[in-house]
């Protein structure tokens, strides 16, 4: 009973969940919400129940299941093909839904077999949808469904009627061909085996359409076999099928089935083909002889041909059958762009076995089909195919003649220049052919190439390659011009004859001045001859046209270097790595690049006199980004776990963490704070970026430097956020003060204990001025939950100067008053503990807190009268007595304020504050002068009562 009501809640709840979709699918389809839907439906599906028990709901599920499956197939009609893959699986789960809902319908009514026939007919309609959709798993719920027929259709042998027999015996033969279908899909090749050997014996019982479908199945399986290379399966497969589909009359098929036959032949015939033995090979050619027979000149039938022309197990390639087979194919097809490019694959393969026929046919293409059908666009690919073919060659008599003869049929017939791109294509081959010639010896050969090449069908070619041409003819003479006219150059350079090499220069187009090897030998007879425009007009030139190879920029570094010429070598230096954003290519030392242009900048600037003012603003920004590139590159290298770092050695590291910092503390008077901090935090990098596996005495000295580092960049920053009038700056800089103070206490808290008394007294002076930092940037940012633990670290110093400097800091910063009240009274009350602050400045403080608390909080002001009452006592038996001034200021502003009480009637709070004001006045210097004032103004009140 317990299972037999879960059972009937679960029917309740498939209603349910039935009705509203029904109804949402109803009133707006496709829904906002396709995913959730889709997973919502989904989800119900795969815990729709597999068995249910009798009930009265069966015809109200066997409604909505009518319902839905109609709903379902009317939007199947409306919803466009091309509509998104979620709105058709949502179609799709829907209608798997319905099925289940007749089925469930089926189980819980009373069975009969008048229901039989509709149940397999939706069943094998939901599982075609779900193959189609290639969802094997729901595929497979559906179908064990229908399997699950077989038995009822045992079960009503003598009550259904012959009619329904037959349509559930087609069914069920329908039944296994899409079981071999999803078996296939998901690689059951054993199951798929076994369900196609079930079909054959329904194989009489299955109609024109199911035959169709199910060739189309096995046509599937084999084709799938071919892709993978299994070559013999593929072929017992794809038999299969085609004997599936010959086992009718094409006229009682679908007007497809021509085409599925001719596709399963060709899978065959390719199956056949990559067996690779003599009698498949024979085999594949008889298939193929009948499907010519059948469907004559058909682009798969030409294509099969030259497979099986070009079948490896051939003894020999017959390269005249196969060029009769591409003439073929250009008689039959379309021009097409795919066309096209199958056209020239095929003669691109014949070229490679025989070139004269290759040529033949690629010759024919042009003359037969492209230039007569008007398809311009062909021309140049044919073109730099054709020069191609006869580059890849060796050179007959009439080679050039016949492809001259080509050039000039072409330009005679196309309406418009080729374009630079075939120009550039055609040119760069025609090149390697002139080379080639040149280089062999053979320069009638390579004149010929030359002329070829200044053919006026390549006139829109740039300058540069015509000149370069333009050098080889007549007789290649002229091309010996330019290499001589660089020789010239490297003969003057040799003899130091600078005045002949300018001479040569000016006899140079501009064309052969701007080649890469004709600048930098130019640029080497600038810096002799101190002509530093033309230098610096080489180098960009050089820098332009080299693309990712520094190699001539290199060299024109060493040459500067080995002239002396200092300004010239930090140009090429800078540009050098400038070209390269400090990313240097392949066998390029990045890091002694900056060393040497650190180096030379850092030299340039001790040999400026210092009476010049202010003469390396530019060379010192370009040391801080030279030293910030070295540290960027070092970063990039750390973090990336792919790179292998060659070059950042520990040396390399030791180099420019001791520079950066030597150079940011030598000039820390003389250069710009934000340079110094650029510097420092530089040598942080370095610091941090170190390798692993040092020993204890270098890691002590980083520690050590560090902190020094840590030290000087936060007073720098400090100086640079006070005199800042940006606020976000300022805040910034600020913001950075704390990460260098905090960074600073970490490794003095780590390394404190293994350094020396003094070292460590001299950093904890620092540390107290970094406290005071702190505070201040503290405050600024408005940190005021810091502000105490920042108080706290300053006892470590016992430095009462720290104390003063965060009391002053607090009272001048825009803070809100009980912070005040409360932060001032904390370092008051922290800096007495230490007994290092001055009694006099304790006074100070004490009355600008007692100021401010006695108009924001009474009660901590009398607090505070206590407080300074006690000072004052304990002052009194020392030399440093609490001040008489401050005193009479508090005792007097206490009174009055007792006074200020009396006149609200507040007599206990007037007495009160009146004796705390009498009890502090005792300590005055004044023989007791104030105190018996104020006692006599106490009395005279008490009278006016």
């Amino acid at each position: 009973m317990p299972v037999q009501r879960e059972k009937s809640k679960s029917l309740k709840g498939i209603l349910e969940f039935c009705t509203k979709l029904e109804s949402q699918l109803s009133v707006a389809f496709p829904p906002k919400d396709t995913g959730s839907l889709k997973s919502e439906i989904r989800d119900f599906l795969f815990s729709f129940p597999n068995n249910f028990p009798p009930s009265s709901h069966f015809q109200e599920i066997e409604g909505y299941g009518t319902k839905i499956w109609n709903l379902c197939t009317r939007l199947r009609r409306d919803v466009e093909s091309d509509s998104s893959d979620e709105i058709h699986e949502i179609l799709l789960l829907t209608r798997i839904l319905a099925f289940l809902m007749l089925d469930c319908a089926h189980q819980c009514g009373q069975a009969t077999s008048e229901n039989l026939p509709r149940l397999m007919r939706t069943g094998v309609k939901s599982g075609k949808s779900c193959i189609e959709y290639k969802n094997s798993e729901l595929a497979l719920k559906v179908l064990g469904k229908v399997s699950s027929y077989q038995v009822l259709l045992k079960k009503f042998e003598t009550d259904i009627t012959k009619d329904d027999r037959d349509i559930c015996e087609k069914l069920l033969a329908e039944y296994y061909v899409l079981r071999t279908a999803v078996a296939w899909q998901m690689e059951q090749f054993d199951i798929a085996e076994h369900m196609y050997h079930k079909s054959t014996s329904s194989m009489k019982k299955l109609e024109a359409n199911t035959t169709e479908s199910f060739a189309d199945v096995l046509h599937d399986i084999g084709r799938g076999l071919l892709n993978r290379k299994q070559y013999k399966l593929s072929v017992i497969w794809s038999r299969r099928a085609f004997d599936m589909i010959s086992g009718w009359q094409l006229d009682e098929l679908s007007n497809d089935a021509s085409e599925l036959r001719i596709s399963i032949l060709q899978a065959l015939i390719k199956a056949l083909i990559g067996v690779q033995d003599k009698e498949s090979l024979i085999e594949a050619r008889r298939w193929l002889d009948m499907l010519e027979r059948e469907v004559g000149d058909k682009l798969v039938v030409l294509l099969l041909n030259l497979e099986i022309i070009s079948a490896p197990i051939n003894e020999y390639f017959d390269s005249h059958a196969y060029s009769d087979v591409i003439q073929r194919i250009m008689r039959a097809v379309y021009l097409t762009e795919p066309n096209f490019k199958l056209l020239m694959f095929h003669i691109r393969k014949l070229n490679d076995k025989n070139p004269s026929l290759g040529i033949h046919a690629l010759e024919d293409l042009l003359s037969t089909r492209v230039l007569v059908d008007g398809r311009d666009e062909y021309i140049e690919k044919i073109l730099v195919t054709r020069i191609w073919m006869d580059v890849g060659h060796k050179d007959s008599e009439d080679g050039t003649q016949r492809l001259k003869a080509i050039l000039s049929k072409l330009l005679a017939n196309i309406k418009k220049p080729i374009s630079s791109q075939a120009t550039l294509a055609a040119q760069t081959l025609l090149w390697k052919k002139i080379e080639s010639n040149y280089s062999a010896g053979q320069y009638d050969v390579a004149e010929k190439w030359c002329r070829l090449a200044k053919h006026p069908i390549f006139e829109q070619t740039g300058e540069s390659n015509m000149a370069r041409i333009s050098r080889l003819v007549p007789l290649l003479l002229e091309f010996e011009s330019s290499v001589m006219i660089r020789k010239l150059l490297l003969c003057a350079l040799a003899k130091k004859e600078i005045e002949n090499a300018r001479e040569v220069i000016s006899t140079m187009t501009e064309v052969e001045k701007n080649e890469p090897m004709s600048r930098f030998l130019m640029y080497k007879i600038a810096v002799r001859c101190d002509d530093n425009d033309m230098a610096v007009e080489c180098l960009h030139k050089i820098s332009s046209s080299l693309g990712r190879d520094p190699t001539l920029l290199y060299a024109c570094c060493l040459d500067a270097k080995q002239m002396g010429n200092k300004p010239q070598l930090l140009v090429t230096l800078q540009l050098v790595l400038e070209k390269f954003s400090y990313n240097m290519p392949p066998g390029f030392h990045l890091p002694s690049l900056l060393r040497l242009t650190i180096s030379l900048m850092n030299g340039m600037i001790d040999e400026t006199p210092i009476s010049v003012p202010d003469p390396n603003i530019d060379i010192v920004e370009k040391i801080c980004a030279a030293f910030e590139s070295a540290a960027s590159s070092i970063y990039q290298v750390r973090c990336s776990a792919k790179s292998v770092d060659h070059f950042w050695t520990l040396d390399e590291h030791e180099w420019f963490s001791k520079n950066s910092y030597n150079l940011a503390i030598k000039h820390l008077s003389d250069w710009h704070p934000k340079q110094i901090v650029r510097l420092l935090k530089s040598c942080l990098v370095f610091i941090d970026q170190h390798l692993s596996g040092v020993n204890e005495q270098v890691s002590d000295d980083l520690s050590l430097r560090k902190l020094f580092c840590e030290f000087s960049v936060t007073t720098a920053l400090i100086v640079l956020a006070r005199a800042e009038d940006n606020i976000e700056t300022r805040l910034q800089n600020y913001l950075e003060i704390r990460r260098h103070v905090a960074s600073f206490e970490i490794v003095l808290k780590k390394k404190e204990e293994t350094m020396d008394e003094q070292v460590t007294q001299d950093l904890n002076r620092k540390l107290s001025i970094l406290v005071s930092f702190d505070f201040e940037a503290a405050c600024q940012l408005k940190a005021w939950d810091d502000l105490w633990k920042i108080i706290l670290k300053a006892n470590a110093s016992k430095n009462s100067r720290v104390y003063e400097i965060m009391a002053d800091c607090i009272l001048c910063a825009d803070v809100p008053t009980q912070v005040l009240i409360d932060t001032l009274k904390k370092i008051i009350n922290e800096a007495w503990k230490t007994e290092i602050l001055d009694t006099a400045k304790l006074a100070k403080y004490m009355r600008c807190l007692f100021q401010i608390a006695i108009s924001e909080n009474t009660v901590l002001a009398e607090q505070l009268l206590d407080q300074v009452h006690s000072h004052a006592e304990e002052a009194f038996e020392t030399d440093q007595r609490y001040p008489t001034e401050e005193l009479e200021w508090i005792a007097t502003r206490a009174f009055n304020y007792a006074v200020d009480l009396y006149c609200c009637h507040d007599d206990e709070r007037c007495l009160n504050w009146s004796g705390k004001a009498l009890n502090i006045a005792q300590y005055c210097m004044d023989n007791g002068a104030l105190k018996r004032t104020l006692q006599n103004k106490l009395v005279k009140m008490k009278l006016d009562d």
